[in-house]
């Protein structure tokens, strides 16, 4: 049998021994539950979800096109990565 108690209600001073031990079990749950729901997140693959969904939102808008400042900045980085190669490529002719 046991009292159905809240842990916060129970003093060692006031309350019985079955009290007690059910102000004891609740805590272990309680504990039980917070040390889960941690394992859940940290687990790698909740942590992969979260990332992808974060470089998502900074790349896609709601729509789910492109953000324009996204798509720019990739064609201008492809843009210069070629004007490097050719103008590497020149100056590997001349010599």
């Amino acid at each position: 049998m046991t009292d159905n108690v809240y842990t916060s209600d129970v003093t060692v001073d006031s309350a019985t021994p079955s009290q007690l031990a059910e102000s004891i079990r609740l805590r272990e749950e309680r504990i039980a539950d917070n040390i889960d729901e941690l394992v859940g997140r940290i687990h790698p693959k909740v942590i992969a979800t979260r990332a992808v969904n974060k470089a998502k939102a900074n790349v896609v808008q709601d729509n789910g096109s492109p953000k324009p400042e996204i798509v720019a900045l990739g064609v201008g980085t492809v843009l210069g990565v070629a004007a490097l190669v050719v103008g590497l490529s020149g100056r590997n002719k001349r010599g």
